[in-house]
């Protein structure tokens, strides 16, 4: 059994998401519970740690460092056990992170005024990449068909059609609404992309992070009927370790994989080396142990909101440890509603309009959290909406 019950304190190491400030611009305490960046607050497994340590003594001088063989096999060996795909090591390209590799996409594959299309609400870098090479942003914004979110396919065929319009960006498992799409879903999106000659960039960097009750499809799985994919895949989300910057990039196609590579050269940290391949070779019952906890906090989350906020509506949590909740009933806009959570319930979340226009009044919830942790962060959010309306 792995430790996902220590409370950490990361104000201290200056992690990103322990230093946000409230709209008044104040510090928080030391007691703060950061409900935002994806990134978990759990312990790295201590295999993780070992593999770090020994790697500090026997990779030295840290210099330019090629992927190795044993790394690059771990990979493979990982997307087959988990994915049930098979990878030629080949086909691996290094890059320092998935966002990096989105917007090197963008660049390797449009000219300026070209169209890149996403599904909207969406993680807010994949505008950013849109919009890297003069590149225009093409929003399909999702739609709400009862209570879960779905493609519109009629609009995007549309937009396939354009032929200015020449990449499809998707977040699959999709980030913010943890939405795991069907076998179904994704065999319409690759035939779309291969009828319209649209180059498929798929951020899978959640993918080992499913629900129980729920089924990944990897989008390599679909190689047979189109090659025009690039995948974008990383242990960061997986076994926390974003601060180490490294991503694998999946080009089976050698002719997009030699435009994306260019005439750069990019060597790996080997420290990011030892401990992406130590998280592939050992890190299979922490994923179940990790996701575990992630189902026990939904419940934890979804039956909070049932009983104290229950005109507030949530998508199914399917794929992802991020919740996304719509409070729009409960506030004027959205501008009060955080300067609500921030600076009266020191509730730490993501701002829904940051994920796209049709995001605005939601906020976005980090669940890879110690449970009693999440408890208290929920009790200050009622407490301080209790005190409100009074």
């Amino acid at each position: 059994m792995y430790d996902f019950e220590s409370k950490l304190n990361r104000k201290k190491t200056y992690a990103s998401k322990w230093m946000v400030r409230n709209t008044k611009n104040e510090e928080y305490s030391e007691d703060i519970i950061p409900l935002s960046v994806a990134d978990m607050e759990f312990k790295v497994m201590d295999e993780i740690k070992d593999a770090l340590h020994k790697a500090v003594d026997e990779m030295n001088p840290y210099g330019y460092q090629a992927m190795s063989d044993s790394y690059l096999q771990s990979i493979i060996s990982w997307m087959q056990r988990h994915h049930h795909v098979k990878v030629d090591k080949d086909w691996i390209v290094l890059s320092h992170g998935v966002v990096e590799a989105l917007v090197r996409s963008v660049k390797a594959y449009t000219k300026e005024n070209d169209g890149v299309i996403i599904f909207t609400p969406v993680y807010p870098p994949f505008f950013k990449a849109a919009r890297s090479n003069k590149t225009r942003i093409v929003e399909c914004p999702l739609i709400l068909k009862g209570q879960r979110y779905e493609i519109d396919f009629t609009l995007f065929e549309k937009q396939a059609k354009q032929s200015d319009n020449k990449i499809l960006i998707l977040c699959s498992p999709h980030n913010p609404i943890g939405k795991v799409f069907t076998r179904e879903e994704l065999a319409r999106i690759v035939s779309i992309c291969k009828e319209n000659d649209l180059i498929l960039v798929v951020d899978e960097i959640h993918h080992d992070c499913i629900m129980e009750g729920y089924v990944h499809t990897n989008i390599l799985s679909f190689l047979n009927v189109y090659d025009q994919i690039i995948l974008c895949t990383a242990a960061s989300k997986s076994f926390n370790l974003a601060g180490l910057q490294t991503s694998n990039i999946i080009i089976p196609d050698e002719k997009l994989r030699t435009s994306y590579i260019g005439e750069d050269h990019v060597s790996i940290n080997p420290l990011s080396m030892a401990a992406t391949e130590c998280a592939y070779r050992c890190g299979d019952q922490w994923i179940r142990e990790m996701m575990h906890v992630v189902g026990i906090n939904y419940k934890t989350a979804a039956d909070f909101f049932a009983s104290y906020f229950p005109k507030a509506w949530h998508s199914e949590l399917q794929g992802t440890y991020l919740m996304w909740v719509d409070m729009n009933t409960y506030f004027e806009n959205e501008d009060d509603m955080f300067a609500f959570l921030y600076d009266e319930a020191c509730f730490i979340v993501n701002k829904g309009s940051t994920f796209g226009k049709n995001g605005e009044g939601f906020m976005r919830i980090n669940l890879a959290l110690p449970t009693d942790q999440l408890k208290i962060a929920l009790k200050r959010l009622y407490d301080a909406y209790e005190k409100r309306s009074k």
